[in-house]
């Protein structure tokens, strides 16, 4: 058990790491309306958040995709925009 603890762990690292680097790519993307790499970060942080223990981040990049799947307003867009920047941030920051 000890082992598959560890290679969990190396994954969870590794999605911290991955999402500092995705915060980077969401602050460029979402003032240049770049829907299609956002919604692809989305994707890839709604599925990957809960399982990694960060619920509140997969909710929000779930929420963002599917109000970009849907065609939302901007100003639904802008407003889920800055939930995920947030839950984001809040992540790479450590807390």
């Amino acid at each position: 058990m000890a082992e598959f603890d560890d290679r969990m762990a190396a994954l969870r690292d590794r999605f911290i790491a991955q999402t500092a680097q995705d915060l980077e790519r969401l602050r460029a993307g979402i003032p240049a309306r770049d829907w299609i790499d956002v919604r692809d970060i989305c994707h890839r942080l709604s599925g990957r958040g809960g399982m990694f223990g960060f619920p509140e981040l997969g909710d929000a990049a779930r929420a963002l995709e599917e109000s970009i799947d849907r065609g939302d307003a901007i100003q639904v867009l802008d407003r889920l925009s800055d939930q995920l920047l947030a839950e984001a941030e809040r992540l790479a920051q450590g807390r």
